[in-house]
């Protein structure tokens, strides 16, 4: 499997239909406005298996006002200022390739502070954040829909 490491402007419009649409199949995100932030990330990572793309993720810029919640919401805000990017949009559709993603996000962001909000239910991102130098960062809180949990990471 190749990895491919990509900002949204060196990107085909068929692999950023790619991304957008497995974005999609992830069920995590928004889709309204979706195409315009991924093209506002700083990186997006592809794993190819021959002509598939089976795993994607992420390097996104957050918006001030989204990250300030996310911190406040994990009563965490006396370190907000040290993280530039906002690790997101992981999905796959094959097992496996946990692992050969995140050293992409890592490769993406060239040794830059990062922080990602997963579900605390999601088992394997629960153990590959911190296999990865990702720290829990404040409490646990329930997401806009008050539906479930969402766990605050930083590297």
């Amino acid at each position: 499997m190749k990895t491919m490491i990509k900002s949204p402007t060196e990107c085909s419009v068929s692999e950023l239909d790619t991304f957008e649409r497995m974005v999609n199949e992830g069920g995590e995100v928004s889709p309204v406005g979706l195409r315009s932030r991924i093209e506002k990330a700083e990186k997006l990572i592809f794993i190819w298996k021959g002509e598939n793309c089976v795993a994607i993720a992420g390097v996104k810029n957050p918006a001030r006002t989204y990250k300030k919640k996310v911190f406040v919401a994990a009563c965490t805000v006396d370190n907000i200022s040290e993280y530039q990017y906002e690790i997101g949009y992981i999905y796959a559709n094959i097992s496996g390739v946990g692992n050969q993603l995140m050293e992409g996000v890592l490769d993406a962001i060239e040794g830059n502070t990062a922080f990602a909000t997963t579900k605390n239910s999601k088992d394997v991102m629960q153990y590959l954040l911190p296999k990865y130098g990702f720290s829990k960062l404040g409490n646990s809180y329930l997401n806009d829909t008050k539906k479930y949990y969402l766990g605050l990471f930083g590297n």
